[in-house]
């Protein structure tokens, strides 16, 4: 579910599917139909199971620094579909995205949601032309609706198990999906990938005669994304930048630029003791785990949590109990949602309760530090309506 898009397609009586129907036919035609608003223009593509939300904004932050001219597009949403469409760093007004949707009502081609979200996303940085457009696969990469253009470089941040229904079961079928974004003659950038993934991704671009790039290292800067992996996805960020800025790139414009990056539900603190994050797979959960052991150590953590049914919540679950004695699980309204009760009924703490959306977050300790985790939809939803959710939390 992509959240206000329906109001769009009512008004414009478009009509898509909302599932998930990976190719790229659908798109290509409607693309077509639209004159091909893709060809042209500078395009940065970001393929990988994490990652990819931080190092594209890493990455917009060093561009701007250097006073050029950025689009994003972004998956999923942080409060409604605008914020996944943005120019430097603002998200797309109501007016310029039903001027899009205007454009693709004409289009005869059926399409899915996302598959409209990326043809308007295309339409819209044709028309404001910015210097580099910044493009976030939402699924795999090879077979993504976004797998249409021609990027002057690939980033791949990190590859592990996780859409197994759609890209499957090992890491070696799972990056093939990943290293379909890598383009003829095109560099791409690579985080810590396992050997399985990085044989993928080394055969794939040796074939395809482009450059593998590794940073050497972190970056070493003080970031407002917290946690190891974030200084790994500025890392990433940083070497594509010098691609792309060649001559140009100027160290210290970097440094500033990532420094002022920051990215909702990445450890964000959204209100006094409460952080968003959103963990939602094994890899994810990982590093939530470290960022919470370097940032508040020793102290009394309360993990709010509701997650989608097709991600491994047993293992999400003791990763996390092992920082935390005090879960509360949130029922929510969506169709892929796991029931609180399963996560109730699994997990091992001694303090845990069982809430939905319509219910007030109960009152947290002085010293307790509340992450709310889980499935990026939940997060999104409960950002629109935190004045009632968090309405008598104290901190």
């Amino acid at each position: 579910m992509i959240i206000g898009l329906e109001q769009y397609k009512n008004k414009w009586n478009i009509h898509t599917d909302s599932a998930i129907h990976p190719g790229l036919e659908a798109i290509t035609a409607a693309l077509e139909e639209l004159g091909n608003p893709h060809q042209g223009g500078r395009f940065v593509h970001l393929a990988g199971t994490n990652g990819k939300g931080s190092t594209a904004a890493f990455l917009s932050a060093i561009l701007q620094a250097h006073g050029r001219s950025v689009g994003n597009f972004y998956s999923p949403c942080i409060e409604d579909l605008h914020d996944q469409i943005q120019l430097d760093g603002k998200p797309v007004g109501p007016q310029e995205l039903g001027w899009a949707m205007k454009q693709l009502s004409s289009v005869e081609t059926p399409l899915t949601d996302f598959e409209l979200l990326t043809a308007a996303a295309f339409v819209i940085f044709q028309k404001r032309a910015p210097d580099f457009a910044i493009i976030e696969a939402g699924m795999g990469g090879a077979l993504d609706s976004t797998n249409v253009i021609s990027p002057d470089i690939a980033i791949i941040p990190s590859i592990s198990i996780d859409h197994t229904h759609f890209l499957g079961g090992t890491i070696e079928e799972i990056a093939r999906h990943k290293a379909g974004i890598i383009k003829r003659w095109k560099p791409v950038v690579v985080g810590e990938l396992p050997q399985e993934a990085m044989n993928i991704v080394q055969e794939t671009a040796n074939r395809l005669h482009a450059e593998v790039i590794e940073p050497d290292g972190l970056i070493g800067a003080p970031l407002k994304l917290k946690g190891l992996h974030q200084q790994k996805n500025a890392s990433l960020a940083l070497e594509a930048a010098k691609e792309l800025l060649g001559l140009d790139f100027s160290e210290e414009k970097a440094h500033a630029g990532l420094a002022s990056a920051t990215l909702a539900y990445r450890f964000e603190r959204v209100l006094p003791r409460v952080i968003f994050d959103g963990a939602h797979n094994k890899a994810s959960a990982d590093a939530l785990v470290a960022t919470i052991k370097e940032t508040f150590p020793g102290q009394p953590i309360h993990i709010v949590m509701g997650i989608f049914k097709d991600k491994d919540y047993v293992y999400i679950l003791r990763q996390l109990e092992t920082v935390s004695d005090h879960f509360t699980f949130v029922d929510f309204d969506n169709a892929r949602a796991l029931p609180a009760e399963v996560l109730f009924n699994e997990s091992r703490s001694k303090r845990k309760t069982i809430t939905n959306l319509c219910d007030i977050l109960p009152v947290s300790g002085k010293r307790e530090e509340t992450i709310v985790m889980g499935s990026l939809y939940l997060l999104a939803v409960l950002r629109n309506s935190a004045h009632s959710f968090f309405q008598h939390y104290q901190s």
